[in-house]
């Protein structure tokens, strides 16, 4: 019996307090395999300024994937400076030469290096380590996973490791490289805090019992709400603050992913043919105009719904709009939770937040990766690895 459609067919939770609910997540297949892609170096990267190549790298990584065979869906999630996928093993003949494309665009276009590696699910689970997913409703067209179990992190550090064994190895020269960016799209301005920055916040509770776990991230997201209040006072997009962008350098991310592989003229007219679908965009916009083919007065609402500023993959994951007295609040009930042996947390404030896209369609199937615009994620996972690292250690930070 085939496993093609396992994800598609996973029943859909209604509400993010349930998918932080690892018992209500579903156990990945055997012959499924973990998928870790991520930008080797982004710290310097970043330091350096190249937060939006490294943002870029990650989502057309993910474009790559999805475009290899797009009515089988496959769950993702986007790190910041990399992605981490569940794919089936049916699928993988052609998903390692789309990784391999995704290799050399990072290499040619932006001059930086993307390690990506598998392990299949059967390997760990015969290790005792559970792979779980979830999914979630984000809106009438779009949903989201959730991960959950050691396994997920057990790939990851095999696939960071390069003595690791059970390791299939994708290196841009062994083999083909194809694959398609399609639907991969970048043409929004950054968009300012509305208070006083946006946050990056990870945070994972680290004990070994789930119960345990599932009770302290229910007390952070209840403090969240405490000090920020509804998802609307502290959601890091609002409709009335997005805006289409004219700068030739931010829609040049996009402009080095789709034309990567064309000819100079065919490469200028892609770059011409963007500026003139924002400056229709702006028209459509502003008078809420609909057409046969797309629903324009709602496409921006929609891009809010279908963001990813909060997710889950055994780490909480979100992009927040507060105040600094808001940041030194939640700082401080974070740290007595780490203090207290519940959890290590990483956090990062940034000026405005970067969107990334993948527009299936117009109408509805489109998703939006929201970052901090100066590492967001990346920089705030460098405080939780260190103090993750402290706990094994038994040093205090």
């Amino acid at each position: 019996m085939t496993t093609v459609d396992f994800y598609r067919d996973l029943r859909v939770l209604q509400s993010f307090a349930e998918t932080i609910e690892t018992a209500r997540h579903t156990q990945v297949p055997g012959d499924w395999w973990i998928v870790v892609a991520d930008v080797i170096g982004s710290t310097k990267a970043i330091e350096a300024g190249a937060y939006k190549k490294v943002n870029t790298v990650g989502v057309a990584c993910i474009a790559a994937v999805v475009n290899v065979d797009r009515s089988v869906e496959m769950p993702f999630v986007f790190g910041g400076d990399g992605a981490t996928f569940a794919v089936p093993g049916s699928l993988l003949e052609r998903i390692v030469p789309a990784l391999r494309e995704a290799q050399r665009l990072s290499r040619e276009s932006f001059e930086l290096s993307l390690r990506v590696g598998l392990v299949q699910v059967s390997t760990l689970v015969d290790s005792g380590l559970r792979v779980r997913v979830a999914k979630i409703r984000l809106s009438p067209n779009v949903t989201q996973p959730s991960f959950s179990g050691p396994g997920w992190e057990e790939a990851e550090r095999r696939v960071k490791d390069p003595l690791a064994s059970g390791v299939l190895r994708v290196e841009e020269g062994g083999g083909p490289c194809e694959g398609s960016f399609e639907g991969f799209e970048c043409r929004w301005q950054g968009v300012p805090s509305f208070h006083d920055h946006k946050l990056a916040l990870l945070v994972a509770a680290v004990a070994d019992d789930a119960d345990v776990n599932l009770r302290s991230y229910r007390s952070v997201t209840a403090k969240i709400a405490e000090i920020y209040g509804d998802i609307s006072n502290y959601h890091p997009l609002r409709a009335d603050h997005l805006h289409l962008s004219f700068s030739p350098r931010d829609l040049s991310h996009e402009w080095r992913v789709r034309s990567s592989r064309l000819t100079l003229w065919a490469r200028l007219k892609y770059f011409t043919r963007m500026a003139l679908l924002n400056l229709a965009g702006v028209y459509l916009f502003a008078r809420k105009i609909d057409t046969r083919a797309v629903r324009w007065s709602r496409y921006i609402d929609e891009l809010v719904e279908n963001s990813d500023f909060r997710k889950f993959d055994g780490v909480l994951r979100m992009v927040m709009d507060g105040t600094d007295a808001q940041y030194q609040r939640l700082r401080a009930y974070l740290e007595g939770e780490r203090r207290e042996g519940r959890l290590a947390y990483g956090m990062h404030r940034s000026r405005e937040a970067l969107l990334t896209c993948i527009v299936f369609s117009y109408n509805g199937k489109h998703v939006h990766f929201v970052d901090g615009s100066d590492g967001g994620y990346a920089i705030a996972a460098r405080e939780l690895k260190a103090q993750l690292k402290s706990l094994r250690t038994g040093c205090s930070a």
